[in-house]
């Protein structure tokens, strides 16, 4: 009798044991994201508290920033670096310290690290049950960083549009370079398109595009505008006007807009922060495509304009 229970004692007492060696003193953990993204722009939503509202894929504090949710897991940002952002989980009784941080691999490629770490208890079922609710909690962090890998490589969510690389289809262009002490109206753009079409027309070209349309603060005083547009073979230019030759299949960044002045203006900041990101040159001056006639089409709302930059 006494050596069945010796036997079932020594097995439970070999199976607390091994509680104690396959569990250790301190549970930590590691999970691991590459992703298609510049460390500029992991940086900005990463360790940024107010960023996360925009990645994060479960519940917010509308009012605390530092406050996240997920299946009734909490999440609290803590204090953050230029490349690191540090939180407590805390699920039932359990509270561990993670960290999280982010370093570049390769050209626009960046690795995620998200720690985690808690003092393990001493009572072995305390100490089971807390390893198994950790490999839970490990389980919903590995979805947390696929859903922040899923936004950062969506450029419509970093840079608020889509933004893609396009080649010059169209590399011969009439140009008309002018100056204005105020920012043009769509009245006196028009009029300049209008000149660029009567040359085209009087010497049997043919325009292949919208105009084109860049508007800079003159170094002086006013601003200088310059309006070109596509055309199918070299002509005489007409006074202010001369022939481009653009680099054919030459690279650019391209973006679709909608709206007015700002809008715009806000495009051409976005594109100049993705060519900041992505290590990228331009060899020559960013360009409106009008798609929509401003002159005729009042209101700004309606206004669809491609934004061109040509880089290398």
């Amino acid at each position: 009798m006494k050596k069945p229970v010796l036997i079932l004692f020594g097995l439970l007492l070999l199976a607390i044991i091994s509680i104690y060696f396959v569990i250790p003193q301190k549970i930590k953990t590691t999970n691991v994201i590459d992703i298609d993204a510049t460390d500029i722009n992991v940086s900005k939503f990463l360790v940024n508290k107010k960023a996360w509202v925009k990645w994060w894929p479960g519940q917010h504090n509308a009012i605390d920033s530092s406050n996240y949710n997920l299946k009734g897991v909490i999440y609290i940002l803590k204090e953050s670096t230029n490349s690191e952002m540090k939180a407590i989980i805390k699920f039932d009784d359990i509270k561990l310290n993670t960290q999280l941080i982010y370093a570049t691999t390769g050209e626009d490629i960046c690795e995620v690290t998200w720690f985690t770490e808690m003092q393990s208890s001493l009572n072995p079922y305390t100490r089971v049950a807390d390893f198994i609710k950790i490999k839970r909690i490990t389980k919903d962090i590995d979805g947390i960083l696929k859903s922040f890998k899923k936004f950062m490589q969506t450029d419509v969510n970093v840079y608020g549009m889509p933004i893609k690389i396009s080649q010059i289809k169209n590399p011969i262009v009439l140009a008309l370079t002018t100056n204005t002490p105020n920012y043009p109206t769509p009245e006196v753009i028009y009029n300049l398109v209008g000149e660029l079409k009567k040359q085209i027309n009087e010497q049997n070209a043919r325009g292949l595009d919208s105009p084109m349309l860049n508007i800079h603060v003159n170094e002086t005083k006013g601003y200088q505008i310059m309006i070109a547009i596509p055309i199918n073979k070299v002509i005489m230019p007409g006074k202010n006007m001369a022939i481009n030759n653009l680099v054919k299949n030459g690279n650019q960044l391209e973006t679709n807009v909608k709206g007015g002045k700002n809008v715009i203006l806000n495009a051409y900041a976005q594109l100049k922060n993705y060519q900041t990101a992505h290590r990228l040159i331009s060899p020559a001056m960013p360009y409106e495509s009008l798609i929509t006639n401003r002159f005729t089409e009042k209101d700004t709302a309606k206004w669809v304009t491609k934004i061109f930059w040509p880089i290398f």
